[in-house]
């Protein structure tokens, strides 16, 4: 299976995200009614993957964010100013109801990691958060995300760990 990723602005065919279901209400509300508002108001950057028949499989959105100091793990904070540190969030991730299980998730999350390495090249950025959902925090888990101080479902990554992992 191949994919090809493309910015939200770049489709022009509203109905392609209107078919898209999830199986999470707000996943598909959001892609539907505020992806692209966002996406043209600088808000989040909403990048759509689609398979080889052109049928939308699954999509992320990407928002800056900061994390606060007293939120980060102990065993993290060691070289940290005492100071909102900057970050990214993956604001959404959602792949097609359909298609769950098959490795679309990871290939998202992977594409995800490669456009934040792309801003941390240019921009301050030391972390990657995500706020999961219930049904997903072991799928971050997975890929190495760490729990926030007292926050249940908030997660974050270095980005300097994910750099050494697409390098290696």
């Amino acid at each position: 299976m191949s994919f090809k990723l493309v910015s939200i602005k770049d489709v022009q065919v509203k109905l392609k995200l209107k078919q898209f279901d999830c199986g999470k209400e707000v996943l598909n509300e959001f892609i539907t009614r505020y992806a692209l508002k966002n996406d043209i108001l600088g808000i989040g950057k909403t990048f759509l993957a689609f398979n080889e028949n052109e049928n939308l499989v699954g999509y992320f959105t990407l928002a800056t964010a900061q994390l606060l100091f007293e939120d980060i793990p102990d065993e993290y904070r060691a070289k940290l100013p005492r100071y909102p540190i900057p970050a990214i969030r993956i604001a959404r991730l959602a792949v097609g109801k359909e298609l769950q299980g098959k490795g679309i998730g990871k290939w998202l999350l992977k594409q995800a990691f490669i456009k934040v390495i792309q801003v941390s090249e240019i921009a301050g950025l030391y972390f990657i958060t995500v706020d999961a959902k219930e049904n997903s925090k072991s799928f971050y888990e997975h890929y190495g995300f760490i729990k926030l101080n007292d926050k249940e479902l908030s997660y974050f990554l270095p980005v300097d760990t994910v750099r050494k992992a697409m390098e290696g």
